[in-house]
This record gives structure tokens, sequence and C-alpha cells, in this order.
């Protein structure tokens, strides 16, 4: 029987319904690509590609980055202060399949569930629309985490409760401690307005009538 915290969770149901073979591969990579040096490599490769200048892109991704170390650091405290056994523990491999190493301890939160919506709400905040697909990036690779075998639903949750406030939160910080930075231009209104202020001030005085 599971531990009363996760008494009601849905995860064996879940992930028994989600398996099948095809799956097996892109359940590992997104899993993989929810790692915390992964995320930072992909919001490198994925800022860069918008941000040619490199200050620019350092002012965008350092927050990122300080937001990814961070959630790693509060995951494994969280870990050590709950320390709730995984489904694998509980279920045993016999209703459990174990898509990569199998995990016993420590299951919440999902680390890289943590890291997975760091990333997903501090580069929406930034771009918008334009990382709209960091979204999926963070249902999925939470749904992997499921799928592998490696956490029940309430760890996907609550990591993605945690990063989410983290990514939120530098984003903010950022906001904050540079009110006229690269993040403040990029946000939506900014470049028109700076673009009317531009134009007005080129503009030629107008006669008045008398």
């Amino acid at each position: 029987m599971p531990p009363a915290l996760y008494a009601h969770d849905p995860f064996l149901a879940l992930h028994q319904a989600l398996q099948h073979p095809w799956l097996d591969l892109p359940a590992a990579v997104l899993s993989t690509a929810c790692e915390g040096w992964a995320l930072a490599l992909l919001g490198l490769v994925a800022f860069g590609a918008r941000e040619r200048d490199a200050r620019r892109l350092a002012a965008v991704f350092l927050p990122l980055a300080l937001a990814l170390l961070a959630s790693g650091v509060a995951v494994q405290e969280l870990k050590d202060l709950f320390a709730t056994p995984r489904p694998l523990s509980v279920y045993g491999g016999e209703q459990v399949r174990i898509g990569l190493e199998p995990l016993f301890l420590f299951g919440f939160p999902s680390g890289h569930a943590s890291a997975v919506a760091t990333f997903g709400v501090y580069a929406l905040l930034a771009y918008r629309r334009r990382a709209s697909w960091s979204l999926a990036l963070v249902l999925l690779g939470g749904l992997s985490r499921i799928y592998l075998g490696a956490h029940w639903v309430l760890d996907v949750l609550g990591g993605w409760a945690l990063g989410g406030s983290l990514g939120l939160l530098a984003y903010l910080l950022a906001r904050w401690a540079w009110p006229e930075g690269h993040l403040a231009r990029l946000a939506p209104g900014r470049g028109a307005a700076s673009g009317k202020s531009l134009a007005a001030a080129g503009a030629p005085e107008m006669p008045r009538g008398p």
C-alpha cells in the first residue's frame, strides 16, 4: 500500500495506461532533456538564436541559469526533508515498468519537473508567444517521469509548482534589478513605445497657426 501522502495518487493507473514500446525512446529523451544541464544548454541555444548580441544573451540567460541552479538545490533539500518513497519501492517491479535506472527513495518533489517548469515559465515570461513551445516541454517532460516509473503524479505536480515559482521569481528579480535592461525591452508594448518615442524625438516641430 502507498503511504498516506500518495493514498489517492493516480500514478499506477496513468503509468500503466501510457505504456507502449514506441514511447520508450521519446520518454527517455524527454526525461534527459528535463535535466538542469540540458535545459541550460537548450536555453543558451534557443535564446542565442534570438539574441545575436552577447550582452543581450547574457542578460536573458543568466537569470535562467541561476534559477535552474536554485531549483536543483531546493529540490535536494526538499527530498531530504520529506524522504518519500518512489513508486518502485511501493509497488515493485511487477507493477512498475522502469524505463531508465531503478529509483527507490526520496521522490518528492520531482527534480526534472521542477527544472523544466523553471525553464518554461521563465522563457514564456521573457519571450511570450515566441516561447509557447516551452509549455509543451513542461507537460511532456513531467509525463515522461510518470511513464518511466520514476515519480508519483504528486511528485510531478510539486516539481511544477516549485519550478514555476522559481522561474517567475527569477524573471521578476531580473526586471527589478535592471528595470531598463534587455528583459524590460522584451516586454509587450515596450518596443512599440520606444519606437514611438524615437519617432517623436526625431519629428520636426510643426508650425503653429496664428
